[in-house]
């Protein structure tokens, strides 16, 4: 039997849009499909700088500790009750909800992660967006993303999946989200369908493309499911989102990496795009290849060092700039760190997209975890006010020094390495004190990806 479909949730009080509990419907279609358990899992975190705040109050931390795990519990055996057709489990985890929730998937050797994202950006990204976001760059299994809608579906609601459409840009990487989708969805009384699509760019060939798409079509047939396919032309996400609202898909299944040429498909820029450009679910597949990556740094060609790729002079703030400023940037420049730098250059540290949810400072928005801190459940209001309150913050106050730095002549394994260990997507760059650039997770992912589609390519002409 296949393993268990993830639902992580919030309960009302701390998600009162419930904006989580969009993903349910799509979870228990999912299960019923696969015959496996549905399983609604919630993480309570309780930070160090809670922690020390509730101890110097004189609050018995572990017993407030043990009754918000009770009640967490409480509001997910009542979301179980709600659910009848497939197998449901509730579970409850302490920890750092993004860590939590991957870990708990390998554990349980998760067939997939459904989770929900709002629609909007600002607040509500901040606080189940960034979860979804870290969770997507972490995971090893396949991620299926909602957007939040309003009525919020009943746990029982109806969920369609076809067809499901596929975007591909010639990759093997970008195919294996066929495979995915046909794992996850290809068993079950609904007959699947698929619809096969590329964006055209510029100089590209239709009629190469058509007869790429063709016999692509040609195989997913002869493995019983019915396969379209079309092409189109424009920006990519908003070309994808157009096509998907055209044929009423019901799911979008892309790879997170896929490359062909210098063009891309990677988490954080198409596929977030996507996200925020449809309605319709997106399911998001990370290749074996890519998996493997982070896991096998010494496979890197140690001939490529950090200059090689990195993203030279980054985009950077001053210690001054208001963190409403630095949310800004990230979210114009699709970005998920800054870097700080003083007048001479020299780096001061490093704001991350996580760091709004206060996973290790105390900064307001540190309230969203823990509402009690104020007598009562905060209202959606509450929490705009004390988002606006942050936005007098300065990002010399907000910056943490990065876990660790590297300068231009590290090899690329060895930042791989450290990705790993260290647990961090970006890396700064620096030169004598002063950042030259910053190296991400994408950078190494692409890297990695290129060298391995030129080692096929010249094991096949050999």
């Amino acid at each position: 039997m296949a393993g268990p479909v993830v639902v992580p949730v919030l309960p009302t009080y701390l998600d009162p849009e419930r904006v989580t509990h969009c993903a349910i419907p799509f979870g228990r279609a999912i299960a019923q499909r696969l015959g496996s358990e549905l399983v609604l899992l919630s993480i309570v975190e309780v930070t160090e700088s809670l922690r020390s705040y509730l101890e110097a109050e004189g609050e018995q931390v572990e017993q407030l500790v043990q009754r918000w795990l009770e009640q967490r519990r409480a509001s997910l055996e009542r979301l179980r009750n709600a659910i009848s057709d497939v197998s449901c489990r509730i579970e409850v985890r302490l920890g750092e909800p993004a860590k939590e929730i991957v870990a708990y998937a390998d554990a349980s050797q998760a067939a997939v992660i459904v989770m929900s994202s709002h629609g909007r950006l600002g607040v509500a990204r901040l606080l189940v967006g960034s979860v979804t976001f870290s969770v997507m760059q972490r995971a090893r299994q396949p991620a299926l993303v909602v957007r939040a809608r309003v009525p919020v579906p009943a746990p029982n609601a109806s969920v369609t999946f076809s067809p499901v459409l596929v975007p591909l840009d010639g990759s093997a990487l970008a195919e294996e989200a066929i495979d995915t989708a046909l794992d996850l969805l290809g068993q079950g009384s609904e007959p699947l369908q698929l619809h096969l699509f590329h964006v055209l760019a510029e100089e590209e060939d239709p009629a190469r493309w058509e007869r790429y798409l063709e016999a692509v079509a040609q195989r997913v047939r002869a493995r019983g499911y019915p396969t379209s396919w079309s092409l189109g032309s424009g920006p990519v996400a908003e070309t994808i989102a157009a096509e998907a609202a055209a044929r009423q898909a019901g799911l979008i299944a892309m790879g997170t990496h896929g490359m062909s040429g210098i063009r891309r498909v990677l988490l954080g820029s198409t596929a977030e795009h996507v996200l925020h450009a449809t309605t319709v679910p997106l399911l998001l597949h990370r290749p074996q290849a890519v998996r493997q990556a982070l896991e096998e740094p010494a496979t890197a060609n140690e001939t490529l060092r950090a200059r090689d790729i990195m993203t030279p002079d980054p985009v950077t703030v001053g210690p001054d700039a208001t963190l409403e400023q630095v949310a800004r940037l990230m979210l114009d420049r699709q970005i998920g760190a800054v870097p700080v730098v003083d007048a001479d250059g020299r780096l001061l540290g490093l704001i991350r997209e996580e760091d709004f949810l206060a996973q290790e400072k105390p900064i307001p928005f540190a309230a969203f975890r823990a509402p009690q801190l104020f007598g009562h459940w905060l209202n959606a209001e509450g929490i705009e006010r004390i988002y606006a309150e942050a936005r007098t913050m300065k990002a010399g106050d907000v910056a943490q020094a990065p876990a660790v730095t590297v300068t231009e002549d590290t090899p690329l394994s060895r930042i791989a390495q450290l990705m790993v260990e260290r647990d961090v997507r970006h890396i700064p760059v620096v030169r004598d004190g002063k950042l030259v650039g910053i190296v991400t997770r994408h950078d190494v992912l692409k890297a990695v990806a290129r060298q391995r589609s030129t080692s096929a390519t010249t094991g096949h002409a050999s």
